[in-house]
């Protein structure tokens, strides 16, 4: 089934590197979400985990950036980590970066002044809302710097987030979604756990949104295209009912 958007699975699907993901999910997927979890194993890949040919793959990409970057360090302790990586995933030229909110104040637009001087438009990190942050106490920083916005709509309903849809110019930002059944247990659960609340949510995110892409953010083979499944199953129905 063809999508108005970008659908996108995550690079770790298979028990195997980020190489062998994405050269299976290439035949399936018409982008890739390059997982760069952890910030000095990431900065330390060479060819074997991100091979030259990556880039010849028939797919886009976008990164979601490290959980574990220094903020607490300072500005220009992250600014060098940064930098790194984006030089390093240079090879496939990522159309975005997901980043989770900083855990400290004032980070963003100082990021997004180091971005500039870079030749990086800041509006190609998405914030994303995660646990601990919502986008709500960041989003001052978040317009000021002139981020997009990555909604995660497991976190917003396991959560209670349901404030930032409410956001002074939020769809304008809004630029990916992250999508799944449910986080508990300390995992992404595969769509069949999304339950009818959970389903009228993603209807409405689907509505408000356009130029994005969809990442099915399920890491495990079967759940992934058992979502993929189920997810067409309901765009088609949603379609039809308009």
């Amino acid at each position: 089934m063809r999508f108005p958007f970008n659908l996108a699975a995550p690079s770790a699907v298979l028990p195997a590197g980020v190489a062998e993901n994405s050269l299976f999910l290439a035949d399936f997927f018409p982008e890739i979400a390059l997982l760069f979890f952890e910030t000095e194993s990431c900065l330390a890949y060479t060819d074997e985990d991100l091979p030259p040919w990556l880039a010849d793959l028939p797919c886009s990409w976008h990164v979601h950036m490290p959980l574990d970057l220094p903020w607490e360090a300072g500005i220009d302790t992250v600014w060098q980590k940064i930098d790194g990586l984006i030089d390093k995933l240079a090879l496939v030229s990522p159309h975005a970066y997901v980043l989770h909110p900083p855990t400290a104040p004032d980070m963003l637009p100082a990021l997004a002044d180091r971005l500039r001087d870079k030749g990086v438009p800041p509006s190609r990190f998405l914030i994303e809302n995660v646990g601990l942050c919502s986008l709500t106490p960041v989003w001052d920083e978040v317009v000021e710097g002139g981020f997009s916005a990555c909604l995660d709509i497991g976190h917003i309903l396991a959560y209670g987030q349901r404030d930032i849809l409410r956001l002074p110019g939020l769809w304008e930002r809004v630029r990916m979604l992250h999508v799944y059944g449910a986080e508990r247990d300390m995992r992404h659960w595969p769509l069949r756990e999304l339950d009818p609340v959970g389903q009228v949510l993603l209807r409405h995110l689907v509505d408000r949104t356009s130029d994005i892409t969809l990442t099915l953010e399920v890491f495990r083979e079967e759940e992934l295209f058992d979502s993929l499944d189920l997810f067409a199953q309901w765009f088609s129905q949603w379609s039809n009912n308009k």
